[in-house]
């Protein structure tokens, strides 16, 4: 069983690796890497959207959740249609060209 507190050193660890990327690229930026600094951001921006569970959802695409899937319905009581989920947090878009 994983405590609480282990949890809590789990994510102090990947906030402080996180950091420590975020501050090379600033070095490398201040070196007059530019280039060099951007890449690291942009690896730390897809690590942060991977970190936080985000997806990319193309415009009209949406998961569907069932609910209530485990209960079994009853004769009286009417299906219930599926409603869509929230859209997860789409990965926003860059300045520049891709």
């Amino acid at each position: 069983m994983v405590t609480l507190g282990e949890l809590f050193d789990e994510l102090d660890y990947e906030l402080e690796d996180m950091l420590d990327v975020l501050s090379q690229a600033i070095d490398l930026i201040e070196d007059g890497k530019v280039k060099e600094g951007v890449e690291v951001l942009k690896a730390l921006e897809e690590d942060m959207f991977d970190f936080l569970d985000y997806v990319d959802v193309e415009e009209g695409e949406v998961d569907v959740v069932l609910e209530e899937e485990c209960e079994e319905p009853s004769a009286e009581a009417p299906k219930k249609a599926a409603k869509p989920a929230p859209k997860k947090a789409e990965k926003p878009k860059g300045k520049g060209k891709k």
